[in-house]
C-alpha cells in the first residue's frame, strides 16, 4: 500500500517552512508482517471500511509527552494518503482474514457487524532534530450491528522508533509497518476480549 510521507525531513534545517518539506516527501509501501492467528476467534462475521487514513507530523518530541491527545500537536499533514485508501483498507481486511479474529471478513457484502475504522499516523521529527523519528499510529474504530443499532468503540495504538542514516534520512517504511502493525494488535486484541461480543 502506498503512503505518501516525508522520509528525508532530516536532510532540511528546522527554520525551513513546512511546505518545502512537504515537496521531498516520497511514497512508502506498507507491507505488513504475517500475522498469527488468534486463540480468541469471534463467531460474527464483519464488513470493514476505513473512513480516512492520513498522516501528520507532530511537534518534536511529542509522542514523547504522556498527553495522549497527539492530535492537539499537529505541526502539518505530511502528505494525502485518501487516493490509497482503499488498498489500506483492502490490506487491514487482509490482516483481520490472516488473524482470524473474525468467522467471515467483508469489504461490501452484508455481515453481522460492521466495522469503521481510521487511521491516523504521526511522524515525530526529534527534538531539536537530534533523536531518531517517531512513528505513533492510532486507530479509532467503531463496531456497529446493523440489527440493533448497538454501536461499540474501540481505541489501538502503536508506536515504532525511525533509523536515521548519516546523511540524515530516515526510511520511513520499516517503522510505519511496525507502528501499524502494534495499533492493529492493540486493537484487535481489545475486540476479541471484549465479553459484550461474546454469545
Amino acid at each position: 500500500m502506498v503512503l505518501p510521507l516525508c522520509p528525508t525531513m532530516r536532510a532540511f534545517p528546522p527554520i525551513l517552512p513546512f511546505a518545502l518539506l512537504l515537496a521531498a516527501c516520497s511514497h512508502v509501501v506498507y507491507q505488513p508482517a504475517p500475522v498469527v492467528p488468534t486463540s480468541s476467534p469471534l463467531s460474527y462475521s464483519a464488513r470493514v471500511k476505513l473512513t480516512e487514513v492520513a498522516s501528520y507530523t507532530v511537534e518534536p518530541g511529542a509522542t514523547m509527552q504522556t498527553d495522549p491527545r497527539i492530535e492537539n500537536r499537529v505541526t502539518g499533514a505530511a502528505g494525502s494518503v485518501d487516493p490509497a485508501r482503499k488498498q489500506w483498507e483492502k490490506s487491514i481486511a487482509e490482516y483481520l482474514t490472516d488473524r482470524k479474529t473474525f468467522a467471515y471478513v467483508s469489504l461490501d457484502s452484508q455481515a453481522d457487524l460492521d466495522l469503521a475504522l481510521r487511521l491516523n499516523i504521526y511522524i515525530d521529527p526529534g527534538a531539536l532534530f537530534t533523536f531518531n523519528h517517531v512513528y505513533l499510529a492510532r486507530i479509532d474504530a467503531s463496531l456497529v450491528d446493523p440489527r440493533s443499532g448497538q454501536t461499540m468503540v474501540y481505541l489501538g495504538y502503536g508506536k515504532a522508533p525511525g533509523e536515521v542514516s548519516r546523511g540524515g534520512a530516515s526510511d520511513d517504511q520499516a517503522p510505519i509497518n511496525l507502528a501499524v502493525q502494534t495499533a492493529l494488535n492493540d486493537l484487535f486484541g481489545k475486540i476479541e476480549r471484549d465479553s459484550r461480543l461474546r454469545r
